[in-house]
């Protein structure tokens, strides 16, 4: 799959949000300390609240941004020491937006449906919105669900793989919120490592009694 000219607004807003959420104090008391901690920490800066409006605006119309700018923020997260924490609370992020603009009908559908027809209904619209909104290719094969993604974002902007936990967290997201799964998904396999394509595969939760 060739990498698209432009991104769904709502990816880089899932990650400034993210961002932004991480860096914010928790309630301790010093609030004296407040107007310091705003001024270092990057997601509470005006510059990022700035952008997050523009990315909400432009989402909000089913817009687009730039790739060098998508790729540019994946970084900005990639360098910060909590860049798994970022990109996990992105990725769960955006698939919730993505489930919000386009998985409406498709959710309220499926529980109204009997047990099978409602599962695929719900399937349908997981694969819909992870191809329109995050590239991936989620098909049934025999081994379990998977998600295939030729040249993700993640590898072209960290080419060491560690941006990937974006798309891993954004799909196990769609399909809990669209088909009620419970579990992980797994990184079987990544470009990063050699292998000719990134794959998550589902992996259900374990219940102990």
């Amino acid at each position: 799959m060739p990498t698209p000219p432009a991104v769904p607004a709502l990816v880089p807003l899932s990650l400034l949000e993210a961002i932004r959420n991480l860096d914010t104090p928790v309630e301790d008391g010093l609030d004296e300390l407040a107007e310091e901690i705003v001024v270092r920490r990057l997601g509470l800066s005006p510059t990022v609240a700035a952008q997050i409006q523009r990315y909400r605006t432009a989402a909000e119309r089913d817009g687009t941004v730039e790739l060098d700018e998508v790729v540019s923020v994946i970084r900005l997260v990639g360098r910060r020491p909590d860049a798994p924490l970022v990109f996990a609370d992105a990725g769960r992020r955006a698939a919730r937006h993505a489930v919000r603009s386009g998985g409406r009908s498709a959710r309220t559908l499926a529980r109204v449906s009997p047990g099978r027809l409602g599962r695929r209904v719900s399937r349908r619209a997981a694969a819909r919105l992870a191809g329109q909104v995050f590239g991936g290719e989620l098909r049934a094969p025999a081994t379990g669900t998977e998600v295939r993604m030729a040249d993700p974002l993640s590898i072209l902007a960290v080419p060491d793989g560690a941006a990937c936990a974006f798309y891993g967290a954004a799909y196990g997201e769609l399909l809990r919120s669209l088909s009620g799964f419970e579990g992980a998904m797994l990184h079987e396999a990544c470009r990063s490592r050699g292998d000719e394509a990134c794959v998550w595969r589902c992996v259900a939760a374990e219940v102990y009694e």
